[in-house]
């Protein structure tokens, strides 16, 4: 099992489709074990074999995703707010959860010709480097925040690389603020901010954010329309747990 998630994870984000030659690369195996692997998974539509002998993630794959309680849980019920949100920014709403030290967004919400954005559904990027990393962090626990911060905080794009004692003091920050803002952090034209969702059992389960022009941007405007929406999803959550509705 552990060479078959070893093989899911040479697609990373950006990569469409890779050869059986760069699988068995990026995956580290020998070429007959990947050869056999590869085909299993293909055979079970885990995988997609391309006409031109290349592969990309199957279908199968994500339908068995999608019978996650959690993640489909979590973005049926936010569902109806996010477009909600998405009909008053009109720029770019997005659902983001914790996955390991990234961000992993279960949804984003587009209007035609937005603000730039990189983001994309399935896709992760680093917690530092964002409004729903940062919203997501400062509401973990002691060990993860001591894990992610003991370990090398990468450079991206315009993001800044905080040390360890400065990124305490933004989380501390977050925490008491109750939201995450990132001004240009990405693309200088692009804003993000979020807001935590809170979960049944406590503590933050995914991040609520807009992404906007960074000229002109109007936080207190952005928290009226955030702040409700996660109160309502947070509520559809412990509803759909425990059958509650206030």
């Amino acid at each position: 099992m552990s060479r078959t998630v070893r093989i899911l994870e040479t697609f990373d984000q950006g990569t469409r489709d890779l050869s059986l030659t760069q699988i068995t690369h990026r995956a580290g195996m020998s070429g007959s074990s990947a050869y056999r692997l590869v085909g299993e998974m293909a055979a079970l539509g885990l995988l997609e074999k391309l006409p031109n002998r290349r592969y990309r993630i199957g279908l199968r794959l994500w339908e068995l995703a999608n019978r996650t309680p959690g993640a489909l849980g979590l973005r049926e019920v936010a569902m109806p707010h996010l477009q909600d949100v998405q009909a008053i920014i009109r720029q770019h709403t997005q659902l983001g959860i914790l996955r390991g030290d990234q961000v992993l967004y279960l949804e984003r919400l587009s209007s035609h010709e937005p603000v730039i954005n990189i983001t994309v559904v399935g896709g992760t990027l680093p917690l530092h480097a964002t409004s729903s990393g940062l919203i997501l962090l400062a509401h973990s626990d002691p060990e993860t925040v001591d894990r992610i911060l003991g370990s090398q905080l990468s450079d991206f794009a315009m993001a800044p690389r905080p040390s360890p004692n400065a990124m305490r003091k933004i989380l501390a920050e977050v925490r008491r603020d109750g939201y995450a803002l990132t001004k240009g952090y990405i693309h200088r034209d692009a804003s993000a901010v979020a807001v935590p969702i809170m979960g049944p059992f406590g503590g933050a389960v995914a991040s609520l954010s807009v992404v906007v022009p960074t000229e002109g941007i109007m936080l207190e405007s952005l928290l009226n329309v955030l702040r409700p929406a996660a109160q309502k999803i947070a509520i559809g959550m412990r509803s759909a747990y425990f059958g509650e509705t206030s």
